[in-house]
């Protein structure tokens, strides 16, 4: 269930966004202070006179911090991948979850359930709406508990009033963060697509090649880029007119979507050429390199390609800053593309960053 809900959310591009602008260090920074706030404040609960009492409802609390902890830890070790945002998220909300439970009084327990939008808001601005919809849930079961404690309790009228505060907060905050992304999204999105081939333009090729950098960081051991330019592409229009020139591009970008990975990141960056950026267990794009272009060569559009590649190291060891990773390697597969159209064009040339030029 929880895979079918992952599919088509914004992380990747939301994090490729806020590393070009520079602000993914101080999103971690915010994110790790709401982790940490969480546990200070179920230590002084814990330490202090009003907090769980008895051996379940303490290990129900300590359990909470240490989702807390986990939680701020992450985010003060590096930016998560995708399948450790959607874990941040749903441990938070375990967290959340025990530690209003576990409190032995239901008013503050309820008002605890405030808690909840925070991480609902944070779903909404990285993931889709399934994992939005299930924080929800689980707040207002949680906040239905104790709003029934604190009605048996003698206080129905403030029960259902500080129930609808839940709820409320809990639905508007999570609600006006993914309206807002999702705007957003749509607005970037369609500028950043070119309007003859539907790829991204070069501003989003970066921008999303920094955000599958960051989410495949430790999964993939290796990232690697194409740079891909027609050969005699002047020829063709000249030959056969614009028309068959674009037909040839659009017809070219199709082609490369259908060999790349599906998180791969692909462009027309201008004129005739395309970018091509994705992660792999090694450094060898020769594969990858030699379909694209056959797929070309064996088009009917009457041209074709040379193909420069470059790769290197995406693991927690690699030093420096991703985007000049990114630049590094988007030059030296240019570099290797016009090698490759030197050697008489329809193949490819491949610069490996952490080894040897071949």
């Amino acid at each position: 269930m929880f895979s079918r809900w992952q599919r088509a959310d914004q992380f990747d591009w939301l994090s490729g966004y806020l590393a070009a602008r520079g602000i993914s260090g101080a999103t971690r920074a915010l994110m790790a202070f709401i982790s940490t706030s969480l546990v200070l404040c179920l230590l002084v609960l814990l330490f202090g006179s009003d907090g769980p009492r008895g051996a379940v409802p303490v290990a129900m609390t300590w359990a909470a911090v240490a989702g807390g902890t986990a939680g701020a830890l992450l985010w003060v070790w590096r930016w998560p991948t995708r399948a450790q945002s959607v874990a941040y998220g749903l441990t938070c909300n375990i967290a959340v979850a025990l530690a209003c439970l576990a409190h032995p009084k239901p008013l503050p327990a309820l008002i605890g359930c405030i808690a909840f939008a925070t991480f609902g808001a944070y779903m909404a601005f990285f993931h889709t709406t399934g994992f939005v919809l299930y924080n929800f849930a689980v707040a207002a079961a949680v906040g239905l508990f104790e709003a029934g404690r604190l009605a048996k309790a003698g206080h129905p009228s403030l029960a259902v009033v500080d129930l609808w505060l839940v709820v409320e907060v809990n639905i508007a905050l999570p609600l006006a963060i993914g309206v807002l992304v999702r705007a957003l999204a749509g607005d970037l999105l369609r500028a950043d697509r070119d309007p003859l081939t539907g790829l991204l333009n070069r501003r989003a090729f970066a921008h999303n090649a920094l955000g599958m950098m960051l989410s495949r960081r430790g999964i993939d051991a290796h990232l690697v880029v194409l740079v891909v330019d027609l050969d005699n592409f002047k020829g063709l229009n000249d030959n056969r007119g614009h028309a068959a020139g674009d037909y040839a591009l659009v017809q070219v970008g199709q082609a490369l979507l259908a060999a790349a990975e599906e998180q791969a990141v692909v462009a027309r960056s201008g004129g005739e050429e395309f970018l091509l950026a994705g992660t792999a267990a090694n450094c060898n794009a020769e594969q990858l390199a030699k379909q694209i272009c056959n797929a070309i060569a064996g088009s009917t559009v009457g041209v074709t390609a040379s193909v420069g590649t470059a790769c290197a190291r995406l693991d927690e060891t690699t030093p420096g800053d991703p985007q000049a990773l990114l630049i590094d390697l988007i030059t030296a597969s240019d570099a290797a593309m016009y090698q490759a159209k030197r050697l008489g064009g329809n193949g490819f040339y491949h610069h490996e960053l952490c080894g040897q030029q071949r």
